[in-house]
């Protein structure tokens, strides 16, 4: 049985998630190993051990979309064991929350890497290059550096085994930036307790979405912010906008104005809420 450890992220944050085949046991023993955690913001790209294993220098890579362009990313093994490394460039999927994973069933079309397997001498390290092979159609790409290291004898092993996994962001950025958002209809998410507000980038830019928000209903008004909510392109959310658990049942307005970049509108939805 083999366990990775790995996080969910919102291009932006991320969140530690262990993914283990086994249950509870396993998880107890994948976590003792000393996994690797890695930061996905690109505000300080790297990877840090707890105890050792798999590391990634400069794992994040955030520049304009220029054809060729090349970043170097250093994979070392500070663990006392070969590794089996596998480096692969992945497209996110986004959930109707925000969060994002990488589609491990998929590569990001149009990314290389120099080395895409090789095996780690415990001690080691190497230099991967990442390149922007051709231009994105819409001026821009975004996506996963995937860094995966498994022990090299792993189909000798029996029982539970520790893997490692960091995951990176890629973002190649348009020379020029547009922002375009297409807003849906207004709900109440009766999972979260939330009004929510459908909304997708129609632009190719991955920056945030914001704003505020103005709910009047048969009591007065409530007013409040919305969190900022990195959108990728193409990529449809279901933004919250309100807490929902202190509105009684009855017919609302909400008014809600959403920045991302220089782009500033306002539109206002009718929503119900039964209790």
């Amino acid at each position: 049985m083999v366990g990775l450890v790995s996080y969910a992220s919102s291009e932006g944050s991320f969140e530690v998630r262990v993914m283990v085949f086994g249950g509870a046991a396993a998880a107890a023993a994948v976590v003792a190993t000393g996994a690797v955690i890695a930061h996905a913001d690109g505000s300080k790209a790297g990877a840090f051990a707890l105890t050792g294993g798999l590391a990634v220098a400069d794992s994040s890579i955030e520049r304009q979309a220029v054809i060729g362009a090349a970043n170097t990313v250093k994979v070392s093994n500070n663990s006392n064991e070969s590794l089996a490394v596998a480096v692969t460039a992945r497209p996110w999927t986004q959930s109707s929350s925000g969060l994002v994973s990488p589609n491990r069933r998929s590569t990001l079309a149009g990314v290389g890497v120099s080395d895409s397997t090789f095996t780690l001498a415990p001690g080691t390290s190497r230099d991967v290059v990442v390149t922007l092979r051709n231009a994105p159609a819409a001026g821009a790409l975004y996506g996963a550096l995937e860094i995966v290291g498994l022990p090299s004898d792993l189909a000798k092993r029996k029982g539970v085994i520790a893997g490692y996994r960091i995951v990176g962001a890629l973002r190649y950025k348009p020379a020029t930036a547009t922002y375009a958002l297409k807003v849906g209809s207004a709900k109440v998410s009766k999972a979260v307790k939330m009004l929510t507000l459908s909304v997708k980038s129609s632009g190719n830019t991955a920056e945030a979405v914001s704003g505020t928000v103005r709910v009047k209903g048969p009591l007065g008004t409530r007013q409040g912010s919305i969190k900022s909510t990195r959108l990728l392109p193409g990529k449809t959310i279901a933004l919250g906008l309100m807490s929902s658990k202190a509105l009684r049942a009855g017919r609302y307005t909400a008014t809600v104005t959403l920045k991302q970049g220089s782009l500033r509108t306002t539109v206002s939805k009718k929503i119900t809420i039964k209790k």
